[in-house]
């Protein structure tokens, strides 16, 4: 192998466009509950402090017939997504994810709806920087029937001064899949 050389990590950035920056994405929410303002659901593309792409992992268990033991792969298993938003003056965000759990679990009664009817796709876009928003991106999963677990506390203070509110919301989803734009082991993902 050959030693660190600055001229080969130039011709690998070179080929593969750079390297991949954090700032330009998008996060969209498609499929809602009919209930839910789609105004609201519109602007959170733009107005999504943060994302990142949740962790996938295979869990796999001890296998031992004979000699030494190993792990055997059983399933995927997919960690919560943690998202950020920015709140507008009316703190429509924050009335819309209030609305969604609501949809979820009846606050007066207590009674859980049924499942297809509150989840939705939520689809994550990384594009680079020469692409625009709507465009496919160079890398898009969706999160298959999401819903809102956890809608956290929004942090207000007389020491912030005049910082913009931000509404921390937590989804738990089926799984998440990988779109159009993405590649897999060499080959395009439809």
């Amino acid at each position: 192998m050959a030693g660190f050389n600055v001229d080969t990590i130039r011709s690998t950035l070179s080929l593969s466009g750079g390297f991949a920056t954090t700032e330009k994405y998008s996060v969209v929410f498609s499929n809602l509950p009919s209930q839910l303002d789609q105004g609201v659901n519109a602007s959170f593309q733009y107005l999504c402090e943060n994302v990142a792409i949740p962790t996938k992992s295979i869990s796999a268990s001890d296998k031992f017939i004979y000699g030494t033991n190993y792990q055997m792969p059983y399933r995927q298993t997919f960690a919560e997504s943690s998202m950020s938003f920015y709140c507008t003056r009316d703190m429509a965000e924050k009335k819309f994810f209030d609305k969604w759990q609501n949809l979820i679990v009846d606050p007066i009664s207590g009674d859980l709806k049924f499942h297809e009817n509150y989840t939705c796709t939520v689809t994550i876009t990384q594009f680079n920087k020469q692409q625009t928003i709507g465009e496919n991106g160079v890398y898009r999963i969706e999160l298959l029937n999401a819903w809102p677990s956890i809608v956290a506390e929004v942090q207000y203070g007389h020491s912030q001064g005049s910082e913009i509110a931000k509404l921390p919301v937590t989804f738990q989803y089926e799984k998440w899949i990988p779109k159009h734009g993405t590649q897999s082991a060499g080959v395009v993902v439809p």
